[in-house]
């Protein structure tokens, strides 16, 4: 019954989610903020990020962005406490074609108690394409703090801060972001023993939603 009941709460959880921040749409997925893997162990996700934010142009004005990311995730566990990983996909931002975008990073544990664990996570996004003839180079680089919450063996829960800076180009005029600290919530819930799926809403620095899907071997 209580598998059940956590199992309905995770799907309207997502739903109310998706609905809140719709429509709405590079921003990096932070996901659970701790080390995961084991030692010696690699993990196989893909994620797509729906993401929004203000960029802040070098003419003076703020303009809000947005795109779409669909990405693969390999993670290795280096040590129980530390996984490195990277990203391969396709995004677009606006009304661009989708072209490749990819990037790198690691998590480190910094604190563990019982069922609470808390880390920090830095990783790397690279994209560039066009949109309309012109061209689009964006750079963005994540450094999250956070802690992970085990409320059962099927399902965690996760938050915290991140600080996010994004460096792009569009027909020769420079922008950054608009705001460098936002915060991200999310949950993962097991699947069967090798999958899980999860959810995670970014908030602040950019209006973004992600959802995932995990895989271990």
């Amino acid at each position: 019954m209580k598998k059940e009941l956590y199992r309905a709460s995770f799907i309207l959880a997502l739903i109310v989610m998706f609905i809140s921040v719709s429509p709405v749409a590079m921003a990096g997925t932070v996901g659970n903020p701790t080390a995961t893997v084991a030692q010696g162990s690699f993990l196989v996700g893909a994620e797509i990020d729906f993401w929004e934010r203000d960029m802040d142009f070098d003419a003076g004005s703020v303009v809000e962005i947005e795109g779409t990311k669909i990405l693969v995730k390999g993670t290795y566990g280096i040590s129980d406490k530390v996984d490195v990983f990277g990203k391969i996909g396709m995004a677009e931002v606006e009304d661009s074609d989708m072209d490749i975008a990819f990037g790198f990073g690691g998590k480190v544990n910094v604190y563990e108690k019982g069922q609470i664990k808390a880390g920090v996570v830095a990783q790397f996004l690279f994209w560039s394409g066009e949109d309309a003839g012109v061209d689009i180079d964006i750079t963005e680089f994540d450094l999250a703090f956070g802690g992970r919450y085990e409320v059962n063996k099927d399902f965690d829960c996760y938050g915290g801060l991140m600080f996010a800076m994004v460096e792009g180009d569009i027909a020769g005029s420079d922008f950054d972001e608009d705001d460098t600290i936002g915060i991200f919530l999310g949950g993962e819930f097991t699947i069967t023993p090798q999958a899980r799926a999860g959810v995670e809403l970014r908030l602040m620095s950019e209006t973004s939603l992600t959802l995932m899907a995990n895989f271990a071997f």
